[in-house]
């Protein structure tokens, strides 16, 4: 019927997580407004939605920016353990940054259970090569590790960006499909992260 805009038949909650200051803020508003923003407001949390295609098939996602609430440990663990998938970042400018992103994923791993845990992992602020700290080959490395995709990107980039919400999406598609509960197995299991969906 013209001018029916059906809802989305699926639905989805992101959460993006990694230190402050890796692009997380940059990348929901790039994804979400098709804008990068100059400068970035610390606050406990920002929500964003989007409605994007997936292999034909419209998918709703709800992303949540948890900008300054790294200290936050309780509702980091909240966002972890009722979300769908999650991006994880790092800056490849910040070796800090890079090394802070194991024990989290080993965190996830324990809060979630014998749930998956659908994720991406992304090396942010590549425009800025002069000032890498992490190289390329590091992220791939930690990446085949957890067998999940890895990207490297700009957040000024919105084909880069969106290429990263559709990866996840696939991600937790691949892992839940509709309709069925998610493995039940231990998220840490390599068994959860087959090597085909590997990304770089």
């Amino acid at each position: 019927m013209e001018g029916l805009v059906l809802r989305p038949a699926k639905d989805y909650r992101v959460v993006l997580l990694g230190s402050v200051a890796v692009g997380k803020t940059a990348l929901a508003t790039q994804f979400a407004c098709g804008r990068f923003p100059e400068r970035c407001e610390p606050s406990v949390e920002e929500l964003f939605s989007k409605v994007i295609e997936v292999n034909r098939a419209p998918a709703l996602l709800e992303i949540v920016d948890t900008v300054g609430a790294e200290h936050l440990v309780t509702l980091k663990d909240l966002y972890i353990r009722n979300s769908d998938g999650f991006v994880v970042l790092y800056s490849v400018c910040n070796e800090a940054s890079f090394q802070a992103v194991r024990p989290l994923r080993e965190r996830m791993g324990r809060l979630r259970g014998s749930r998956a845990v659908p994720l991406v992992l992304v090396g942010t602020k590549v425009d800025l090569d002069a000032e890498r700290q992490v190289l390329t080959a590091q992220g791939r490395a930690l990446a085949r590790e957890w067998r999940c995709p890895f990207l490297e990107i700009t957040a000024k980039s919105k084909m880069m960006v969106d290429r990263v919400f559709t990866q996840v999406v696939r991600e937790m598609e691949a892992l839940a499909p509709p309709g069925q509960e998610a493995p039940r197995i231990p998220a840490n299991a390599p068994e959860t992260w087959p090597a085909e969906r590997f990304i770089g």
